[in-house]
């Protein structure tokens, strides 16, 4: 199935999305199709869309599409202000006697005076015969919007006036006085007024919308236009849309990195707060990888090109930002179906109002009054605005908190959740064993040399430590990996063996040790693995010389995001392959309300169904074993450093590797559906009361009638005050881990220069924690205090350390 997109012209209301939206759901190969009211956008799924048939359907039903956005129109300011000056002079002629303004004296005479009234007024409809044309070609093929009330109430005014010039013109020829009387209310001012207001709130609207597009369009503009390549080792300048995958790319300090890529040459520190929010910078060297948009703060970098285009990361952000804001919530359904009858309804009541207050009063004047205020202050743009802008700022809103959206139901889904399911390694712990403790320096030496030259998870824990530790590296003979147990080999002639408790059993290394030394041991391993704790122990041909143990530790959010989430009223549950001891100790730390150990990647999914029973079920998770379950669950949502294919199976996609993006994403759909739903409150319960008021239902009991004029201003504030609403989203901050400060000392040359940097950073109040790391030439503050970090800043600069 392939994807169209178009952009429509000349919609206004929700009626518009309905009509153009009906229009085109029934065209050959035509599988779904979603207007957007904000962006303007229309997007069909389908094949083999007969792109002619599209265009005539559209043609009838009264707009036009393109394949390009219709820029904005630079004049549309000019002749607003234009229109603005006419209306205040058609107001002082009109009513400026009734306000106390003395008038010129040629216009006190009724007739001249009302000739000018009419070509004041006339000059303005004819500046705004926009809403003329398209409101009858709607009203004509049956299908009204908001341009059908708005013309249709101007108009009645209008020639209301134009009729009242013709028998004040009979009256003074004939010396009719109560003819002239009769007829002097002449209503041009409303018949202007009501479009210039409309126009007004228009342009408020529209500059709301455009806000609420600002996250999509920052984003847009993060990617360079133009990259720098390698050919036959001289560097070429070309555009980044002609970059391919296996191109050599230059990146040099204070650059954007253009498309993904591996470093094959080079090193630096790189800013991806575009992509992950994360403020810290990130110091890359040969292999690592470098996403699109992010930034080179220092170094230089020559990097393979892998991911290029559209598939680039910074695009794919954009493409899923774009699709989620287009998308609709089952919400909007309800209020699609309401927006296709409204203006017909509307239409219905105003006549309704007009007969029986002709019949009532007698007066064609009054009830042509009543006619034009229930057709002006009802206000479908507010009923079509309120679910798309709060989506595309709800949107944005998550792109810059490191959280991607697919679906706008994804809103709407999350809102109500009751259930969500961790996947344990790697989404509740960090997914990387660290080396815990040990018994000493030189077990752990040894046992880094022999696993060295392996390449278990396990092993590259070992290997960190020791490198860490700066531990001496030894020659290896005659290594051996022991498939389940461990792993063997030679260094100065002596065989060691460093595995698990089971290898130990299969080497009688046990059989040499006492009985009691023996049970101590082996309840070691077992104690250990019960609290999530992986125990290895080195030996000899004889003996046990020490052990090391490892543990992939919890996330620093975690137990925080649990809290949040049994305080929202959602059960916690957690899924792991681990053994149903391990998996306790960690379910009772964190306080989740089930789990199930021991699981295999294709149980997951029989799993969630099990769980999906109970209610709206979400599952987080980061491997290629969760892809299936994030495609059953409700939600699927893949966490950060996730793999393609779980990221690809999701509904949501989380930048960042903690939890607080869950909580955030929960939090964000709650603000978003509130938001919503106010929106729709204050659409149908304005409309409502609007309507009534204006119908003149409180006539006979108060004498309350609105005026037209107040109506159209009351219209157009209804959709300046959706868009305001929908814009307060944009004041939501979601909660992030405590943010350090990474500095770049390019001067920082050998250990001399740590031993003095440290001196420098001891003598720092409020500056507890820091790391230097000579290889990176950097110093990392735990601090996001402003005041610690100029500090250091100032304190390193005294002492001969310039920091970047």
């Amino acid at each position: 199935m392939m994807k169209y997109k178009y952009y429509v012209e000349g919609m206004t209301c929700a009626a518009c999305v309905s009509a153009v939206e009906s229009s085109v759901a029934n065209l050959p190969g035509v599988e779904s199709v979603s207007v957007n009211l904000v962006t303007t956008e229309l997007v069909i799924n389908g094949e083999n869309i007969n792109e002619s048939e599209l265009y005539e359907a559209i043609y009838k039903s009264g707009y036009k599409i393109t394949k390009e956005k219709q820029k904005a129109n630079k004049n549309g300011n000019k002749k607003l202000i234009i229109a603005i000056v006419i209306s205040v002079l058609l107001m002082y002629v009109s009513m400026g006697e009734m306000l106390g303004i003395p008038l010129i004296g040629f216009l006190r005479d009724k007739f001249i005076n009302a000739i000018i009234q009419m070509v004041l007024s006339l000059s303005i409809i004819i500046m705004y015969f926009k809403y003329y044309k398209v409101g009858f070609k709607r009203l004509f093929k049956l299908k009204p919007n908001m341009d059908s009330l708005v013309s249709v109430g101007s108009c009645a005014s209008f020639v209301y006036g134009v009729v009242s010039i013709i028998f004040i013109f009979i009256g003074m020829k004939t010396n009719n006085e109560e003819m002239i009387k009769n007829y002097s209310n002449l209503y041009f001012d409303s018949a202007s007024m009501i479009l210039v207001l409309v126009s007004i709130g228009k342009t408020i609207e529209g500059r709301s919308k455009l806000k609420t597009m600002d996250s999509i369009t920052k984003l847009m503009k993060l990617a360079p236009q133009e990259t720098i390549i390698k050919v036959n080792n001289e560097e070429k300048v070309i555009m980044t849309k002609d970059v391919k995958v296996g191109d050599i790319v230059v990146c040099k300090q204070g650059m954007s990195v253009s498309v993904d890529g591996k470093i094959v040459n080079g090193a630096g520190s790189f800013d991806e707060s575009s992509i992950t929010g994360e403020s810290v910078p990130v110091y890359k060297s040969q292999k690592d990888k470098v996403v699109s948009s992010s930034m080179l703060l220092n170094g230089y970098v020559e990097y393979e090109a892998t991911k290029v285009g559209d598939d680039t990361t910074i695009n794919t952000i954009i493409r899923l930002v774009n699709e989620a804001s287009n998308s609709k919530a089952p919400i909007s359904r309800f209020v699609d179906k309401v927006a296709g009858k409204f203006t017909f309804v509307v239409i219905s009541i105003a006549l309704i109002a007009f007969t029986i207050f002709m019949i009532l009063e007698g007066s064609f004047e009054f009830a042509l009054n009543i006619f034009i205020s229930v057709l002006v202050v009802s206000c479908p743009c507010a009923l079509g605005l309120a679910t798309p802008i709060a989506i595309m700022v709800g949107t944005g809103v998550c792109a810059r908190n490191g959280i991607l959206i697919k679906e706008a139901e994804v809103f709407e889904v999350l809102s109500e959740l009751k259930t969500i399911v961790f996947d344990k390694t790697g989404t509740l712990t960090n997914g990387k064993p660290v080396v815990t403790d040990y018994t000493n320096k030189e077990v752990l030496e040894i046992a880094y040399n022999i696993e060295r030259l392996s390449s278990h998870p396990l092993a590259h824990a070992i290997t960190e430590k020791a490198l860490e530790l700066k531990l001496e590296m030894r020659e290896v003979k005659n290594f051996n990996s022991i498939p389940g147990q461990g792993v063997a080999g030679s260094i100065d002639g002596i065989t060691y063996y460093f595995g698990n408790l089971q290898m130990l059993k299969d080497l009688f290394v046990l059989d040499n040790l006492e009985k009691l030394e023996r049970e101590k041991l082996e309840l070691e391993f077992i104690d250990n693995s019960k609290v999530g704790t992986s125990v290895l122990a080195l030996a000899d041909d004889k003996k046990v010389l020490g052990l090391i143990k490892l543990r992939d530790e919890i996330k620093e959010t975690t137990l925080e995001v649990v809290n949040e989430l049994h305080q929202n009223g959602v059960e916690v549950v957690m899924l792991t392959g681990d053994k149903a001891e391990t998996a306790e100790y960690i379910s009772k730390k964190l306080g989740i309300d089930r789990y199930y150990a021991e699981v295999l990647p294709q149980d997951k999914q029989t799993i969630i169904k099990e769980i999906m029973i109970g209610g709206t079920t979400a599952m987080v998770g980061d491997g290629v074993n969760d892809a299936i379950a994030l495609t059953e669950a409700d939600i699927g949502i893949a966490i950060g450093g996730g793999t393609d294919i779980a990221i690809d199976s999701s509904d949501v996609v989380l930048l960042h590797n903690d939890l607080y993006g869950v909580s955030n994403v929960i939090s964000l759909s709650k603000r978003v559906m509130k938001n919503i739903k106010i929106n729709l409150f204050w659409a149908f319960f304005y409309n409502v009361i609007g309507i009534a008021l204006a119908a003149g239902v409180l006539y006979y009991v108060n004498g309350l009638l609105l005026n037209p004029m107040i109506c159209a201003l009351a219209m157009s504030f209804s959709s300046v005050f959706v868009c305001t609403n929908a814009l307060t989203i944009n004041l939501f901050k979601g909660k992030e881990v405590k943010k350090m400060k990474k500095l770049i000392v390019p001067s920082m040359a050998c250990m001399h220069c740590v031993k003095r940097i440290d001196e420098v950073l001891k003598k720092i109040k409020g500056l507890e924690n820091y790391n230097i790391v000579l290889e990176e030439k950097s110093v990392t503050l735990d601090t996001d205090n402003e005041k610690v970090i100029n500090k250091a800043i100032s304190e390193l600069k005294k002492a001969g350390y310039e920091c970047e």
